[in-house]
């Protein structure tokens, strides 16, 4: 898209203030970039008249929002995963930096989240690899950072090949190959199990945050968004500047608003976070996208087993590590069971951490001192 000319801030500040302050905008780390390089932090492509339909019907998908709650009665007015029973289950906020890479930030983010959420494991080292995700199966669809990328397409690469541990795969803000990536990532993975298409269906939407924790979500992005500090976003002023993809963490039936987790850093926004009211933006009807559970292949981090369980029936012991919750061990031998078993209770009486890799919820391998 055409890059515009920058807005007038202290304009914004008159119209925010005439509007009521609906949401304050400050300096941060966007607005300290040019207009071009602001342009280069977004990533979804923009067709203008399927923008033009959606902001047309802006007020229909708000109602539908606001009425979303009445037509699923189980679902709390308000969700944050950021705060569920005193835990935060959200993963840091990173910054994409200088390539329009969101679709790998906003993805991975909900990945992360539905792996500590689902399973009620939010001390769960989960730091996934974006530049897997956008310069790995990205750039084999034929994705750079000028040319941005869709959500669809990379959950089904993080469905059938899965996406790497950040270890394995670093991020740089650069068009790159796969050529960095350690050759043993298939040993170090999550898979996304399945995922939905949720677009336009806001009951879907709050129904997979408050069951899986976190959805993939994408806006379009005026000037003004820019510039936002804090409060319920709504577009004030400015022009059409491109499209992003972010992680949707909760929402908030009181104040008729989305709450979202961005890639630009902590400096911008609530922390790195931002509120959006229903309906704006298209942040419910364009590219919207539940992940429903996501599988480990991986060696977990070192950890101390607080818990073991087991009963009379084959295949039916369980662990319960300080990091991961509890997981099931899988071999589905009895006797290799109750050897890991046997392990892991001499472990937790010494107080020791172990090892465990995970294949698809269950404990293959053990590595005990």
């Amino acid at each position: 898209m055409p890059v515009n000319e920058p807005i007038d801030l202290a304009e914004l500040r008159a119209t925010l203030e005439n509007a009521g302050n609906p949401w304050r905008s400050s300096s941060n780390s966007m607005t300290r970039l040019t207009e071009e390089q602001r342009v280069i932090r977004l990533g979804v492509p923009v067709d203008e008249t399927e923008h033009a339909e959606i902001m047309a019907a802006r007020e229909q998908h708000r109602e539908a929002a606001r009425e979303a709650a009445a037509q699923a009665a189980e679902l709390p007015a308000a969700f944050d995963l950021r705060s569920i029973g005193g835990l935060d289950y959200t993963t840091p906020v990173k910054d994409q930096k200088d390539c329009g890479s969101c679709v790998a930030f906003g993805t991975v983010a909900t990945m992360e989240h539905v792996l500590r959420y689902v399973d009620r494991a939010p001390h769960l080292p989960a730091d996934l690899s974006e530049a897997h995700a956008f310069f790995g199966h990205g750039r084999a669809a034929g994705a750079t950072c000028d040319t941005g990328w869709l959500p669809e397409p990379l959950l089904e690469k993080a469905r059938d090949a899965g996406i790497t541990f950040e270890d394995y795969f670093p991020y740089a803000p650069k068009d790159q190959d796969g050529s960095k990536i350690n050759p043993d990532w298939p040993n170090r993975r999550a898979n996304v199990v399945n995922w939905t298409n949720d677009t336009n269906d806001p009951v879907a939407i709050k129904r997979n945050i408050a069951t899986y924790g976190s959805v993939v979500a994408c806006l379009f992005v005026y000037q003004d968004f820019f510039s936002y500090g804090g409060g319920v976003y709504r577009h004030q002023s400015g022009d059409l500047a491109g499209g992003h993809c972010v992680c949707l963490v909760g929402y908030d039936d009181a104040q008729a608003c989305w709450i979202a987790k961005n890639s630009w850093g902590t400096d911008w926004g609530e922390q790195g976070y931002f509120r959006i009211g229903y309906g704006e933006a298209g942040i419910e009807s364009w590219h919207t996208c539940g992940v429903q559970e996501v599988s480990l292949r991986a060696w977990l981090a070192d950890q101390r087993i607080l818990g073991l369980w087991s009963n009379e029936a084959d295949a039916n012991v369980w662990a319960y590590g300080e990091l991961r919750g509890w997981v099931s061990l899988g071999s589905n031998v009895p006797t290799t069971d109750l050897a890991m078993l046997a392990e892991l209770a001499a472990s937790k009486s010494a107080g020791a951490k172990v090892g465990l890799f995970e294949e698809n919820g269950r404990v293959q391998q053990v590595y005990a001192w």
